[in-house]
């Protein structure tokens, strides 16, 4: 009969005893690698750029009918973070303009006997192109492109 040797496990010839510090040491070891492996992916995923599809970057945005801007008047159109005003200049002309200064993005209100855009923050003047008048805006405002189907006005932004 062959020798017993303390480090076989019972059971197994010839196979060494792995006793319980030892097993529960290597299975804390792979658990924690797990999640470092999961969470470093979850910190990866949060920190990569979002990616920029030209086609999901573009919406238009209906702005209403035709007949229901009156002449020489604005109107705000909040479309999430990037309010504009839409303002009728003639029978047909309209534009739309960002509501929001490019000084430090106050929200811009329309003065109607000056056909001008005003800042209220820092008295910042803007012209129906968008061009800075007065004040201390560093550029002109974003414009966006109109267009009118069946009388109904939207606005590409």
């Amino acid at each position: 009969m062959p020798e017993k040797n303390e480090n076989d496990a019972p059971g197994v010839p010839g196979g060494p005893v792995t006793d319980r510090r030892d097993f529960l040491k290597t299975l804390s070891r792979a658990f924690l690698g797990i999640w470092a492996v999961g969470g470093a992916t979850a910190l990866a995923s949060y920190l990569k750029a979002p990616e920029h599809n030209e086609a999901s970057s573009e919406r238009t945005v209906r702005v209403g009918m035709l007949a229901d801007l009156r002449l020489g008047e604005a109107v705000v159109v909040r479309h999430g973070v990037k309010p504009f005003f839409v303002i009728r200049l003639d029978a047909t002309k309209v534009i739309a303009l960002s509501a929001v200064c490019t000084h430090v993005r106050c929200i811009l209100t329309y003065d109607r006997d000056r056909r001008a855009i005003v800042c209220p923050c820092h008295d910042g003047r803007f012209d129906l192109n968008g061009n800075v008048l007065s004040g201390p805006p560093p550029k002109p405002l974003p414009s966006y492109e109109v267009l009118t189907r069946a009388g109904e006005v939207f606005v590409r932004v």
